[in-house]
């Protein structure tokens, strides 16, 4: 995800501030931003923090678009619950079964077993599924 990195440094050069500033003003921790500098994946949770404290949409803080600016939607927050039915309007646009979509990934096809029971999807699925069936990550975790 090294989009994300990418987006990531140039979003804090901009904001002009230190990590540690940073943290305090973000809810997300000066060594959390340190190490998601260094490769590693944050939690949707974290990502989408991260994103409203920019003001900017997870679509581009993940590299699906060049488009920084979050203006098309009413809220910065999110709706996961709203997620597995996104992921089915997705797959039903794209006309393909959710087994087919999985088998031909590199992800569990009995994931969505977990999603059904509450569980949120891990950053990497969000972004796969976004990207491969083209779709917004941002509508996809109900960020309307």
């Amino acid at each position: 995800m090294q989009s994300f990195i990418d987006n990531l440094k140039d979003l804090i050069l901009e904001s002009n501030l230190s990590l540690r500033q940073l943290a305090q003003d973000s809810g997300v921790s000066a060594m959390q931003y340190s190490r998601y500098l260094n490769g590693s994946t944050p939690t949707v949770d974290t990502t989408l923090k991260i994103a409203k404290y920019f003001k900017c949409s997870l679509d581009y803080l993940l590299g699906l678009t060049d488009i920084k600016n979050y203006t098309n939607y009413k809220t910065y927050n999110s709706d996961m619950s709203k997620f597995i039915n996104n992921y089915h309007k997705l797959l039903k646009e794209n006309n393909i079964t959710h087994y087919k979509f999985m088998r031909d990934s590199e992800f569990d096809e009995s994931i969505i077993r977990h999603w059904a029971l509450g569980s949120k999807p891990r950053l990497d699925v969000i972004y796969y599924i976004a990207k491969n069936l083209g779709g917004s990550i941002d509508e996809l975790v109900g960020r309307y």
